[in-house]
């Protein structure tokens, strides 16, 4: 009997192979982002999902506690606003008050900090948001939405909030317009061209 050697033909690659492929174009890409991506555009796309998600939570918040949750965006004496809070009005007083810092009823959340628990968001105080600026927020010719115990939107007096409102930021990359329908409370968003 002889024994007759046969070579084999690889037909693929083996795991170190594509390890070391996967490892060489994870770097190429860690490198590459960066680049193309600048931290300005993370900051501004940070911006708005903060405000989408903390608006929405408001939503959520005042549907889950049966109690009027206000969104309020903050200003300082010069008029810039530089950020916003969530507040959490006595359901004995009125929830459409003219806003003060000083006096206002925030929410209270543990994840907030910096603030002494108080639902405040400061564009000049967080990093993530740096180079952001809120260049107007308007809801029917107010910078606060209030959500009803059913989460609708709702401004002064109990009225439904029937036109709705719109914030808009800008970052050294772009622009972008959030909007928040009447009625329903839907938030939208679309980038801004400028």
């Amino acid at each position: 009997m002889s024994i007759h050697s046969t070579s084999r033909r690889r037909t693929g690659y083996t795991l170190v192979e594509l390890l070391v492929v996967i490892g060489i174009l994870g770097l190429s890409g860690a490198m590459l982002v960066p680049r193309l991506v600048d931290s300005s555009t993370f900051s501004v796309q940070a911006a708005a999902r903060s405000i989408i998600a903390d608006i929405t939570f408001a939503q959520g918040d005042a549907w889950a506690m049966q109690q009027v949750r206000r969104f309020q965006f903050l200003q300082d004496s010069e008029g810039e606003i530089h950020g916003y809070a969530i507040l959490a009005p006595d359901p004995q007083e009125d929830y459409d008050n003219v806003f003060s810092p000083d006096n206002a009823q925030y929410l209270q959340h543990s994840t907030t900090v910096g603030t002494g628990g108080r639902y405040i968001v400061d564009f000049r105080e967080d990093q993530r948001f740096s180079g952001v600026t809120i260049e107007s927020a308007t809801f029917e010719g107010r910078q606060w939405v209030a959500f009803d115990a059913l989460g609708g939107p709702i401004g002064a007096n109990w009225q439904p909030m029937t036109v709705g409102g719109e914030i808009r930021l800008r970052g050294d990359s772009g622009s972008y317009l959030i909007q928040v329908s009447g009625f329903t409370g839907k938030i939208s968003l679309s980038s801004i061209d400028e």
